[in-house]
């Protein structure tokens, strides 16, 4: 009996090479496709399903180029559901797994310049790499777990050094509030310096990006700067924000603080945006595809933080939509230069195989441009945006008062509590709407 693999060859002669790397394109294509409904993600999400919204996740678990991709949302939609001890595992899986894809293979580099954009692992882009980091940081914080808090800031550090040895810079953001929560656990384990460094580097990123300044870090910056004897940098600070007065460090170390962190709406998604045209000479057909931004703003409008009489308003203090179209623009180049190589090289698979069967030839054609999609992946479950608000408050007893309002309404939480002195309450909340 004939075996099946012989209808392989024609003439005993092998197919050309690169109609064996088309074919494996297709398989890779279908391996590292979303078998995942994101929107059913989502709007389970908004309806407050954390636990259908894993059901949903669950097929992308198998993909091994999604994996990635599978643990971060997997971290991410524990956290709201407020597992944290299992949001902790994921984002640790996905940490390790990360850093293992760094080093890209060449043959995944190769199919991405030469077959298709979905035919490489998902690696995250810096920004999310630095969210991995944030979130984990976040949820180590709420299990008042500082030391392992303070092990993240150090791997933001840490990471942001080998990116730009030279500035320490996300080249497209991100940088800035990640730098602004390690300045926050640095001043919590009253390790004043790194907190001080880890400060002035958040106001750089956020002057960089030409952003507002959260008020929380301007005092911030004047407080640390007064309490380490910098006066000439306090004075420079207290006049660029108008700042004439601040409680001092030796005044808040006997107070107690709270932190809420709200992770309001969605990051964007990408879509497929594809061109599909005929050369008429010779009959080649041409495909462009490039992912395009679709922002998903939220409708919150206010959230604040209330305690006794004490208030304080929330301040944007990372934009994720923002930094994500950065980023887009600045791979757009590279990503034409992709798109143009995968042309020429099914133009050239095309031609050899047209010697030998244009029917074959046709197929490889029409097959491999179909299959030739933009890389429409990313962190679907991180926030459009995320605010902050700190209160230092005198140890006692408290009612914690979060309140956030938008669109057809809003949502009101309030949790008794008892305050020491030196203590730090971390709050999360989280507005989410399916777009």
């Amino acid at each position: 009996m004939r075996s099946r693999s012989s209808c392989c060859r024609r003439g005993g002669r092998p197919l050309p090479t690169l109609l064996l790397a088309f074919l494996l394109a297709v398989v890779l294509s279908g391996c590292a496709a979303l078998r995942t409904d994101f929107g059913s993600v989502e709007r389970e999400l908004a309806r407050g399903e954390p636990e259908r919204a894993l059901a949903q996740l669950e097929p992308l678990a198998g993909s091994r180029l999604n994996q990635p991709l599978y643990l971060m949302n997997r971290g991410m939609i524990l956290r709201l559901s407020g597992d944290l001890t299992g949001s902790v595992a994921a984002f640790e899986d996905a940490k390790t797994l990360v850093g293992e894809l760094q080093a890209v293979s060449v043959s995944e580099t190769l199919a991405s310049w030469a077959l298709t954009e979905t035919a490489t692992s998902y690696v995250p882009p810096t920004h999310e790499h630095l969210m991995l980091h944030v979130f984990q940081a976040l949820n180590h914080l709420q299990m008042g777990n500082l030391d392992a808090a303070r092990v993240e800031a150090l791997q933001i550090d840490l990471g942001l050094r080998r990116i730009d040895p030279v500035r320490n810079e996300a080249p497209h953001g991100g940088d800035a509030f990640a730098r602004y929560l390690s300045g926050v656990i640095f001043e919590v384990q009253q390790d004043w310096s790194d907190a001080m460094i880890a400060y002035r580097k958040a106001y750089q990123a956020y002057q960089r990006r030409n952003v507002p300044v959260p008020g929380d870090l301007q005092r911030s910056l004047v407080r640390l700067a007064d309490y380490l004897e910098l006066e000439e940098e306090r004075d420079t600070y207290a006049e660029a924000f108008g700042i004439t007065a601040w409680t001092p460090v030796d005044e808040l170390r006997q107070r107690a603080t709270v932190v809420l962190v709200v992770q309001d709406g969605l990051a964007p998604r990408l879509r497929d945006e594809s061109l599909l045209v005929q050369d008429p000479s010779s009959g080649q057909l041409i495909r462009v595809a490039l992912p395009s931004l679709h922002r998903r703003p939220s409708s919150m409008g206010t959230a604040t933080l209330s305690a006794n009489g004490q208030q304080a308003r929330v301040e944007t203090v990372e934009q994720l939509s923002d930094i994500s179209d950065q980023w887009l623009q600045r791979q757009m180049p590279l990503l034409i230069a992709r798109a143009a190589s995968r042309n020429v090289a099914r133009y050239q698979a095309t031609r050899q195989v047209r010697e030998e069967s244009p029917l074959l030839a046709v197929l490889v054609n029409v097959v491999g441009a179909v299959m030739d999609n933009a890389d429409t992946r990313s962190w679907r479950t991180l926030p459009d945006r995320i605010q902050l608000a700190r209160l230092h408050l005198p140890p006692g007893n408290y009612t914690l008062v979060t309140e956030l309002g938008g669109r057809g309404g809003g949502l009101r939480d309030e949790e008794p509590m008892s305050l020491r002195g030196g203590e730090t309450v971390v709050l999360s909340r989280y507005w989410i709407e399916a777009r």
